[in-house]
């Protein structure tokens, strides 16, 4: 595994936002993945071999940000770079982000997401925008104990139109279940085990 600079990315993360704090308060939380394949908005990437995660992540206040790295996506390395910024009126939870998704393969492009959450109790909608390519995936999830339901819809871009049905059952802290219905594949069914460190 590479060695991460965690006061780096935290200083890079705290200057977009324009806020300033010291290092020595950054403590980030670490988890590594292992999923029988990658499922990404209703689709199978890559080759559908397992796909191993590291996820590094810390909060400030209402700033969250992190960094998500993966194999698994067209035999390429992803980078997913995150920031977002949450709180709550009342009952009504939001939060507003960003995400730029790198990839250590030319073959796969380069992409990036404004994202914009609303919830209320179980349920939420996101909004995940890629204005650079026109296009626009919209997620409608409900928590119901250990299961969780999501709907997801593709607006503009390469998968126009097309939609997802996910129903994800946490086994365990570590375990979970995800069977995945779309428009353009067969069932999908993936099952992933999380470790935090």
């Amino acid at each position: 595994m590479k060695t991460f600079n965690k006061t780096l990315i935290a200083a890079a993360t705290l200057t977009t936002f324009g806020l300033a704090a010291a290092p020595a308060a950054v403590a980030l939380d670490a988890s590594a993945s292992i999923a029988t394949s990658y499922l990404w908005r209703g689709t199978e990437l890559g080759t559908g071999e397992a796909a191993l995660a590291v996820d590094l992540s810390d909060s400030m206040g209402a700033v969250s940000y992190g960094l998500w790295v993966s194999s698994g996506d067209e035999g390429s390395t992803e980078y997913d770079l995150y920031a977002s910024y949450g709180g709550s009126v009342g009952a009504v939870g939001y939060s507003v982000g960003y995400a730029k998704y790198e990839y250590s393969s030319n073959a796969v492009s380069q992409v990036s997401d404004y994202i914009y959450g609303l919830s209320y109790g179980p349920a939420s909608v996101t909004i995940y925008d890629n204005t650079a390519n026109d296009d626009e995936y919209t997620v409608v999830g409900y928590e119901a104990g250990a299961y969780s339901f999501a709907y997801g819809e593709h607006d503009g871009g390469a998968n126009d139109g097309l939609t997802h049905f996910d129903v994800s059952y946490a086994v365990n802290d570590s375990l979970s279940l995800t069977v995945s219905d779309s428009d353009d594949n067969d069932t999908i069914v993936v099952a992933s085990y999380t470790l935090p460190f």
